[in-house]
C-alpha cells in the first residue's frame, strides 16, 4: 500500500514539474500585476506585516478570534477535570458533552456562513467605522 501511494505521489510531483510554468502568462489579480512591476526595493515582507498590525479591523479579528479559540481550547482540555469533579464516573457523559460543544461550533458556522453570505453583511460591518480611519459619508 505505501508502495503505491509512493509510486503515485512520486509521478505527480514529476509531473507537476514538467507540466507547470514558473509563472502564469497573465497575473492571476491586480495586486499581482502591479507587484510585478514594482521594483523588489519598494515592497518587503516585514513592511507587509507592519502595514497588516496597523489595519485595526484585523487586529479586532485577532484578538476575537484568539480569545474564542483560547476559551473553546481551555474548556474542551478540561472539560473531563470539570465534569467529574462535581459529577464522579461522568466520564462519558463529559465526552457526550465535548461532542456537542464541536457540533455545535461545526453547525452554527455554517449558519453563520450562510447567513452571512445571504445577508452580505460582512461587507459593511466595518468598512465607515471611526476606528478604521475609512471617511465618514
Amino acid at each position: 500500500m505505501f508502495y503505491g501511494t509512493a509510486i503515485v505521489s512520486t509521478l505527480l510531483f514529476f509531473l507537476t514539474g514538467v507540466v507547470f510554468e514558473e509563472k502564469p502568462k497573465y497575473p492571476p489579480s491586480h495586486s499581482q500585476a502591479v507587484l510585478q512591476t514594482t521594483p523588489p526595493e519598494d515592497y518587503s515582507y516585514k513592511q507587509s506585516i507592519i502595514n497588516l498590525f496597523k489595519n485595526i479591523p484585523f487586529v479586532l479579528l485577532l484578538i476575537s478570534y484568539g480569545i474564542m479559540t483560547g476559551a473553546f481550547y481551555s474548556v474542551s482540555t478540561l472539560l473531563n477535570q470539570m465534569v467529574v469533579t462535581h459529577y464522579e464516573g461522568e466520564e462519558v457523559n463529559a465526552g457526550r458533552i465535548g461532542l456537542t460543544l464541536v457540533v455545535a461550533g461545526m453547525v452554527g458556522s455554517i449558519i453563520c456562513g450562510l447567513w452571512l453570505d445571504y445577508t452580505k453583511t460582512y461587507k459593511n460591518s466595518w468598512v465607515h467605522h471611526p476606528w478604521c480611519g475609512a471617511p465618514q459619508e
